[in-house]
């Protein structure tokens, strides 16, 4: 739905959704069953076809779904100043996902239990619940064919005039987090190491809740408030990307300015400002509850950079 509000005002919002089945998931047909609690016998030895090691195993049972709204206005101000913002709420759920659907960085989300898809459903591992853009782009009202110093003479014309400002400011909510641990050989189900065989990631009993607590204390104890304990038999309680990572905002902008060398000829001055501001955005915490440096975040996205450019166009 689309509806122009004022002579130079638009708001539009829209609903995006689709429903996707008989999706791949690689996974080991040959998957072991959990010890009995307690037991302590290998993978072969609990598997349904002991003459065979790991099968893997394109399976399209995958079941997943994206809903959206979309809301974006746009104002056209006088004198060269645009404004733009886009608003989106959703959400992508399934139970599957492939190796190359996580983002560098990201956690691997693949069925615990081959046998109980229903069991994994939750939130892709590429899913932003909140995200907001803000766009702005003015051309400063100086110089020639502007509204102030139209007649300006060509030297001050060259330093003042002409300019033009973009900025864009992002926000939005973490991506999932899926939380796992490393078995041991009584634990696992797979003898696998490489996700795109179709290792089993298996997730530990949770309980507990969130608890509040400040910047420096979230980057040495992320999951502060839950408590992570290794199931009897293999397959925890935790859903799949349970959590979510930290939230990210930042502001970027962009300064350019075009001398006219003649009248087929143009020089571009073009300077890139990324992370204005030098705002901190945390990276991801580690998500194996069996590492050392479990719910530790020991990166950030990058900090402020600044480049400069010159373009010829002709």
């Amino acid at each position: 739905m689309q509806q122009a509000l004022t002579k130079d005002t638009t708001l539009e919002v829209s609903y995006q959704g689709n429903h996707s089945l008989r999706l791949p998931i690689i996974a080991d047909y040959n998957q072991a069953y959990p010890n009995a609690p307690g037991g302590t016998l290998g993978v072969q030895a609990r598997r349904p076809l002991q003459s065979f090691g790991p099968i893997t195993w394109l399976d399209p049972a995958g079941d997943n779904d994206y809903n959206g709204m979309s809301v974006r206005l746009e104002h056209r101000f006088n004198r060269g100043l645009y404004l733009l913002n886009s608003f989106t709420w959703s959400k992508a759920l399934g139970d599957s996902e492939q190796a190359l659907e996580y983002y560098p960085g990201g956690t691997e989300a693949n069925p615990q239990n081959i046998r109980n898809l229903a069991a994994e459903r939750g939130p892709a591992s590429f899913d932003v619940k909140l995200i907001n853009v803000t766009s702005l782009v003015y051309e400063l009202p100086f110089g020639h064919g502007r509204q102030f110093g139209a007649h300006l003479n060509p030297i001050v014309d060259a330093a003042f005039g002409g300019w033009e400002l973009n900025s864009i400011i992002t926000a939005n909510t973490g991506t999932p987090l899926n939380v796992a641990y490393s078995p041991t050989a009584a634990q696992d189900v797979t003898g696998l190491t490489n996700d795109y065989r179709g290792e089993a990631i298996l997730r530990p009993n949770v309980s507990g809740s969130a608890i509040s607590q400040s910047f420096s204390q979230s980057i040495n104890n992320y999951f502060a408030g839950y408590t992570f304990t290794i199931p009897a038999a293999s397959f925890g309680n935790l859903g799949r990307d349970a959590f979510r990572g930290p939230d990210l905002a930042q502001w970027d902008m962009n300064v350019n300015k075009t001398f006219r060398i003649r009248e087929l000829a143009a020089l571009q001055l073009r300077s890139e400002f990324f992370n204005v501001t030098n705002h901190t955005n945390l990276g991801l915490p580690t998500t194996v509850t069996t590492s050392s440096a479990f719910g530790t975040i020991r990166t950030t996205y990058p900090s402020r950079q600044i480049q400069f450019a010159l373009k010829l166009i002709f």
